[in-house]
């Protein structure tokens, strides 16, 4: 990926020799918005210290920063004003809890090469940290060929919020911890399941904003905890994403921003095939209804599994939980368009409710194909094949 075009003047000079200190200046939203980018790549449980931090060093693009844990790198660039070159790499902890905290919106750095402290002061308030070897702070990742795909960075949001979260936690079985993103021909996919509930969703794509074929690459696993961050930096940006991808590695570019993960091995299973073709019972039901009433019924759901019954068929779909020793509880929403037979099925309501919060639309249609047998949520206005929710059903002893 080319470098990131010059952000602005930084007023920097070339070279420092007599080590001595350098002056940074910048804006504190900048600077704290900044830090809460790299820093969603810091992990908190690292056995290297050096990845408990953030490089900030001085370029002629701007202020760079960078947070790593070797999986997932993002890298972002700033405006600042500096007297001389300057890398150090602050504890982000620290770092992230000063910076939201500084009380005036100019922000001064003083940094000694020579001690390794950085004095960060706004206002009257001053801090000294120590900082750790430059040198010793990994090179960020480049993952080289032309643009797999490019997308509107709130789209790419969307995409994210309503797939990764039905990724395995699992290590056991890496390959379910990811989203599988492919492109071909003019749809790109992008699917996650824990083999006990899967998201779809289909995108069309503008053949002249994506190019699997030159790459090489038709699909990938791309790690859903990354993902997800990419989710996170992106979701206010208006402009395009681009995204490049390799043999075992996806970058995101997005304005100043770069997010690369690493991509995981292994075959994803086949997930058309456990997609119900038909259905017995369908109904459509208000999304925001069918969330509420389903947090109040669920305080009862306290089994196992969670579990609540969905009751179908007939102008409502009731809500029904039992607690043992404890009691139930019962709650009936409306629906509209129903179709189909009358009957009950069991479901996980974290799982149900987990669809609910992760899409926007109004309504959804609910389709049951039988007691112990997948349910499938989906988008219920003209675009119903865009996005489809499985859930897999409880067995409840009677």
């Amino acid at each position: 990926m080319d470098r990131l075009e010059t952000l602005g003047q930084t007023g920097m000079e070339t070279e420092n020799p007599a080590e001595a200190p350098v002056h940074l200046s910048c804006d504190r939203d900048d600077l704290a918005t900044s830090v809460a980018t790299v820093q969603r790549a810091v992990s908190s449980r690292t056995t290297l210290p050096i990845l408990s931090g953030v490089l900030i060093e001085t370029t002629p693009a701007g202020l760079r920063l960078v947070g790593t844990d070797l999986e997932l790198s993002v890298e972002t660039y700033m405006p600042v004003s500096a007297t001389a070159q300057a890398a150090m790499v602050l504890p982000a902890r620290y770092l992230g809890e000063i910076v939201r905290r500084l009380p005036d919106k100019e922000v001064k750095i003083e940094f000694d090469p020579g001690r390794r402290v950085a004095t960060i002061s706004s206002g009257k308030a001053v801090y000294s940290i120590n900082s750790m070897e430059p040198a010793e702070f990994p090179l960020f990742p480049q993952v080289q060929g032309d643009v797999w795909w490019t997308v509107p960075g709130k789209d790419l949001a969307e995409f994210v919020k309503q797939t990764a979260f039905a990724a395995a936690t699992d290590e056991n079985r890496p390959f379910l911890t990811g989203v599988l993103v492919s492109l071909d021909g003019g749809e790109a996919r992008l699917v996650a399941t824990d083999t006990f509930r899967l998201a779809l969703r289909k995108v069309t794509v503008d053949r002249e904003k994506s190019s699997p074929n030159e790459s090489g690459v038709r699909q990938m696993i791309v790690p859903a905890r990354a993902f997800a961050e990419v989710g996170r930096i992106v979701q206010s940006e208006s402009g395009e994403v681009e995204i490049y991808a390799s043999a075992n590695q996806v970058g995101f570019k997005c304005c100043k921003t770069t997010i690369v993960s690493r991509l995981i091995d292994g075959q994803f299973p086949n997930y058309e095939r456990v997609i119900p073709k038909t259905w017995k019972s369908r109904m459509v039901v208000d999304r925001a209804r069918l969330l509420e009433a389903v947090e109040r019924v669920a305080v009862l759901g306290k089994d196992e599994f969670g579990t609540v019954k969905l009751g179908y068929g007939g102008e409502t779909l009731t809500i029904s939980a039992n607690a043992p020793d404890v009691g139930m509880a019962f709650e009936e929403v409306g629906v509209t368009a129903t179709e189909g037979e009358t009957g009950e099925t069991a479901l996980r309501s974290r799982y149900l409710l987990d669809v609910l919060r992760a899409v926007g639309d109004e309504e959804l249609t609910l389709e049951v194909t039988g007691p112990v047998s997948p349910v499938v949520l989906r988008q219920a206005q003209d675009q119903a094949t865009d996005y489809l929710y499985l859930i897999m059903p409880v067995t409840v002893n009677a």
